[in-house]
């Protein structure tokens, strides 16, 4: 690349934050730190930390099957788990489209819609567990209430609606017969399956990284100063980091934001989740295009997407001679190498965003300071299942996580997370 070339594309990387200058990890991570700590103390804070009271330990009962259904902006899941020496087992899975997603739906379509799926597991099942990646306000007694859902979705009438009282009234209906049911959010049921998966280790952590973003945690209650009384028993916590808003935007994001749902709300999600980061890739390389950094042909046809996804995306940082749609946009090699560029600093920001979250919750919690000791962080979601995402995220935690900050930590990529840690929570809370 021309020396021309590489200094206006850097130039242009770092209107967007994409530079190491613009992303400084140990900034970030003190900003995220004096939110959570704000969150905790009762302040105006965008990370809220939510505590769910529920156990992060316990005995996983041999032959017990729980029904698990799983809900997220994109489907509803349910599957019949039940653990044989410590093994999960995931039987009579099956799924469907989620109420709200494609058409606005109230809460009842969406509690109808688990109810039709987990049904007819439930003459086997002993238990229930209710898996959701959206915030939720725990009522101290094992239900609670969803704080919001996000953009992709429009569901009404959750308001003040407790949710597991919601789906107990359905399947009553039903003439279902009663049994225990447990609530868990994403990332504290992949830290259970983590605990599950590897044990023997020091602390755990959940991370999910997908159209949603969020870090789970365990901790004693007696940490949340707001609530006077809260009990001070080691419990899990959500930290709520999607909603973020102390992180660097860059030139594309504001522009971004301005056209999305709730601007200037969820900031750092939309920055990080797989819903967005094809589009942000499109709309630095128009700005590459509009800076004369792409030949006329490629520019054109840049110019000409509407859209783009992070299947796109990758398929092109995987092959980028013949990865579909942009290998062909970028047939000249000056446009292959920009391309690139821009494609990788996309996703190392994302990663480096990812771990400036997870390094917050570690040193919030002190987890990983003993190399003898690390901490063991269960992973989810569809951001790991793209090969070039999967590896900007592991050099992330190599150079900083672990070289720069002095982190030790492992990291799980478990099958069946969600109905592992689920399940193991509706034992423990048995």
């Amino acid at each position: 690349m021309k020396q021309t070339t590489q200094q206006a594309l850097t130039n242009l990387l770092r209107a967007n934050s994409m530079t190491p200058d613009t992303l400084d990890g140990p900034t970030l991570t003190q900003l995220f730190l004096s939110q959570m700590r704000i969150s905790l103390y009762g302040g105006e804070s965008s990370i809220p930390m939510l505590p769910t009271f529920s156990k992060p330990f316990g005995a996983l009962a041999d032959g017990v099957p729980v029904a698990v259904a799983e809900v997220d902006d994109q489907e509803v899941r349910v599957s019949l788990v039940t653990f044989r020496g410590g093994q999960a087992q995931c039987t009579s899975q099956d799924s469907f489209p989620v109420p709200g997603r494609d058409y606005p739906a109230p809460l009842a379509d969406l509690i109808y819609a688990v109810a039709e799926l987990i049904q007819p597991l439930l003459d086997q099942a002993q238990a229930l567990a209710l898996c959701l990646p959206f915030p939720v306000d725990s009522d101290g007694k094992g239900d609670g209430i969803i704080r919001r859902f996000p953009g992709t979705m429009t569901v009404t009438e959750f308001s003040q609606q407790p949710v597991l009282a919601a789906l107990q009234a359905e399947l009553q209906d039903r003439g279902c017969p009663p049994l225990p049911m447990t609530l868990v959010s994403e990332p504290d049921a992949v830290l259970l399956a983590a605990g599950v998966q590897q044990p023997g280790c020091s602390r755990y952590v959940g991370l999910t990284w997908g159209s949603s973003v969020d870090v789970g945690f365990a901790a004693p209650g007696s940490i949340v100063l707001r609530w006077r009384g809260i009990p001070g028993d080691l419990m899990l916590f959500d930290s709520g980091l999607s909603q973020a808003q102390c992180v660097p935007f860059g030139q594309v994001d504001f522009s971004k934001d301005r056209d999305s749902y709730a601007p200037g709300k969820d900031l750092y999600l939309k920055m990080v989740s797989t819903d967005y980061l094809g589009e942000v890739y499109r709309l630095v390389m128009i700005k590459a295009a509009e800076a004369k950094l792409l030949s006329f042909g490629c520019s054109r046809d840049v110019l000409s997407l509407r859209w783009l996804d992070l299947d796109t995306l990758a398929e092109f940082l995987t092959d980028p001679e013949k990865g579909g749609t942009l290998a062909h946009f970028c047939r000249e090699p000056e446009d292959r190498e920009v391309g690139l560029a821009v494609g990788q600093a996309v996703l190392d920001r994302a990663a480096k965003l990812l771990c400036v979250g997870l390094a917050s919750v570690l040193q919030f919690v002190g987890a990983g300071r003993d190399p003898k000791a690390p901490a063991c962080v269960g992973l989810h979601g569809a951001a790991f299942s793209f090969p070039p995402v999967k590896a900007a995220w592991e050099h992330q935690v190599q150079t900083y996580l672990r070289d720069t900050l002095g982190l030790s930590v492992t990291l799980c990529y478990g099958e069946n997370m969600l109905p592992t840690g689920a399940a193991a929570e509706a034992l423990y809370s048995r």
